[in-house]
């Protein structure tokens, strides 16, 4: 309780009295303009009337903190007639009650009024704070591999930050944003002192670590120029590999790899999980270079067969070996070699470092001599009177013909005819001068066997029968047969049996080579296409069989013969399995299909109108049991009307003759029809 006792001013006492008169009948706001005038006024002086007990206290304490609400205040009066509230120093329009909402942050105090008595509290700080609603953001992800850092973000307002892992505070972790290198739970606290303050959801970061890998060598770190040398790596599962040569990728995935050149190799590791990469140690091979090997020839590379060559070491110091067609030649271990056959020659030396150094290449050929072996257009013999053999070699060379020791005048091709017996020989020679002469060749002179071929001349053959030839002759010991002047394989024998139309002659060879040719046999080979029963209709007399034209034909009934059934259509009158045979001149068809007949009583329309014989040359019979006195009618294949007429009679032959070649159809006015054919 503040008390205030306003001074006694005797001099101004009627004029307070006065005025207090008048404040009793002035409205509030009157009231509280004529307080203003003697609490702010340029007088020092206050009047009052006696003493007076007022007070005024703000019941909450400096600073009152609001997070995201208004702060409600409340005051303590004691003595008032009526209060006002103030922000910064201002009176807040309608704030006269003992209770006040504050939304905004700033200094509040409350005055109390009684009269022309004021009293105004201590200043109470009101500061009002947003509310916080702390997250953490990964913006990379919450992963990292060992050396980098996971950065953490700090969201949910503005405030002031503390970083926390694992339930510790991290020392320097105090700004909106943090760097993670060490895995753990990481959390984030905005405000932590305040009322406001606010508490992220754990995030887990993941530091992983590096993989580890050692490089090792399976061979030498020392080789030749040439060879190489196995590294091994020795990897985890999950673990990927690349490998490096002087610091450039060489694309091996590998965990082995060949080095073959001078320098440092290395690799580099990932995991295919984390994707974290870690380079291995370094291995550095050391190449020792060979040294220039040269070999040469002191003559020709291409010479004749028989000739040789030397080859000699020109440049190159170790110990040698000399190889042809990439074979070591045995015990040639000096710097020169004699060659005298074919092939690709080179050299190798074993030099002090231990490294073996290849020398160039040096294509040897050798050429034969020129082919002197006689070919033959016949037997080594001359054959009877007025006979000629030729004798030839390879084409290509040049040439000096021979007889009986004597050079041949203008023979001097690859080929010569000879005409008389004697002894022969050729000198050869090619391009590049290699010759031959070749072994003497004796020409004899021989007689012509004799033969006969029986039988000769034109030959008739049914089909699958076959004909016996024979080659009569004496003194032949080889047979060669012959169709249509191609030679018959597995032929050779004095007979042959033949069975293919064609002309057949045989050669023979005797004794001396000389041969003989037969003369020619004609043989034509007669083939009757095997017969087709066809159904031509039932007759009151029986069930008309049709066959297809040749010469003769032989009618069975269950494969027996029928006397006198050699036509092309037969009316079987029996009930059996009917069959036909083609004949041909002395030739026989196969036996045909068996045909089925079984008669029994038929209805007139069951009948079939029937033509025959079909085809037919001369004259064909109309048949049918309704057929007397029917009106018919021709047509040929364009439907032009050839021929009309009444049949006489149930059976009426017709004359052809005068039809032209081709297919006719029959139409009768009872509404019968058929086809046949006419051929000329």
């Amino acid at each position: 309780m503040v008390q205030i006792i306003q001074p006694n001013l005797p001099s101004m006492k009627n004029s307070l009295l006065a005025l207090s008169i008048l404040l009793v009948s002035f409205s509030a706001s009157s009231q509280r303009l004529i307080q203003d005038f003697f609490h702010h006024g340029d007088s020092p002086d206050r009047v009052a009337t006696g003493e007076v007990n007022l007070s005024a206290i703000i019941d909450q304490e400096s600073p009152v903190v609001g997070c995201g609400q208004p702060v409600t205040l409340t005051a303590t009066i004691i003595g008032a007639a009526e209060i006002g509230w103030k922000r910064n120093g201002e009176f807040i329009n309608g704030a006269t009650t003992t209770t006040f909402i504050a939304n905004q942050s700033g200094l509040y105090s409350v005055v109390a009024i009684s009269l022309l008595c004021e009293i105004e509290s201590a200043s109470v700080e009101v500061i009002l704070e947003s509310p916080l609603n702390a997250a953490i953001l990964t913006p990379s992800g919450n992963s990292a591999c060992a050396g980098n850092t996971v950065q953490l973000q700090a969201s949910g307002g503005t405030a002031q930050w503390q970083w926390y892992r694992n339930g510790m505070m991290v020392a320097d972790g105090n700004g909106e944003l943090y760097n993670a290198s060490i895995s753990g739970s990481y959390t984030v606290t905005g405000n932590e002192s305040s009322v406001c303050s606010s508490t992220s959801l754990p995030v887990e970061v993941v530091i992983n670590p590096l993989p580890e890998v050692l490089l090792i060598w399976e061979g030498n770190s020392s080789i030749c120029d040439g060879d190489s040398s196995l590294i091994a790596a020795q990897l985890e599962p999950l673990e990927e590999i690349l490998w490096f040569y002087d610091e450039s990728p060489v694309g091996s995935e590998a965990s082995t790899f060949f080095a073959t050149q001078n320098g440092e190799y290395h690799a580099v590791v990932t995991n295919s999980t984390t994707g974290c990469s870690a380079p291995s140690n370094s291995l550095f091979l050391q190449v020792a270079l060979g040294q220039e090997v040269v070999i040469a020839s002191v003559a020709e590379t291409t010479f004749c067969e028989g000739q040789s060559t030397s080859l000699t070491l020109t440049s190159g110091q170790g110990a040698i070996e000399w190889l042809n067609n990439g074979q070591v030649i045995p015990n040639e271990l000096n710097g020169a070699l004699s060659v005298s056959n074919a092939g690709i020659y080179s050299a190798h030396i074993t030099g002090d470092n231990g490294c073996v150094s290849e020398s160039n290449e040096i294509n040897i050929e050798v050429r034969p001599l020129p082919n002197t072996s006689f070919i033959f257009e016949g037997m080594g013999y001359l054959c009877g009177v007025d006979d000629t053999l030729t004798v030839s070699v390879e084409e290509g060379n040049s040439y000096e013909w021979f007889a009986n020791g004597v050079v041949l005048n203008n023979a001097t091709g690859a080929s010569l005819s000879i005409t008389e017996p004697g002894e022969y020989a050729v000198f050869v020679s090619d391009s590049i001068g290699c010759n031959s002469t070749s072994q003497p060749l004796i020409i004899e002179l021989a007689t012509l066997p004799e033969l006969a071929l029986e039988p000769s001349g034109n030959i008739n053959l049914c089909a699958d029968q076959v004909q016996y030839f024979e080659a009569l002759s004496s003194g032949a010991v080889q047979y060669q047969w012959y169709l249509n002047g191609v030679l018959i394989n597995d032929a050779a024998s004095d007979y042959f049996e033949a069975t293919v139309a064609g002309e057949y002659f045989v050669l023979i060879v005797d004794n001396n080579g000389c041969t003989a040719q037969s003369s020619v046999a004609s043989m034509q080979v007669l083939t009757v296409e095997t017969p087709v029963i066809t159904d031509g209709g039932i007759t009151p007399q029986g069930q008309l069989l049709l066959t297809g034209e040749a010469s003769g034909h032989q009618w069975y009934l269950d494969g027996e013969p029928l006397q006198g059934a050699t036509g092309m259509s037969y009316l079987a009158t029996e009930d059996g399995v009917y069959t036909v045979v083609s004949i041909e001149d002395v030739c026989e068809s196969l036996l045909s299909a068996g045909f089925s007949v079984v008669l029994g009583n038929v209805s007139e329309d069951e009948y079939t109108l029937l033509v025959y014989p079909n085809p037919s040359n001369e004259v064909v019979v109309i048949e049918h049991p309704a057929l007397a006195g029917k009106e018919f009618f021709i047509y040929d294949s364009a439907g032009t009307l050839v021929k009309q007429g009444i049949a006489t009679h149930a059976r009426t032959q017709m004359d052809v003759r005068m039809f032209s070649h081709g297919i006719y159809h029959l139409i009768t006015n009872s509404g019968y029809k058929t086809t046949f054919s006419v051929v000329h």
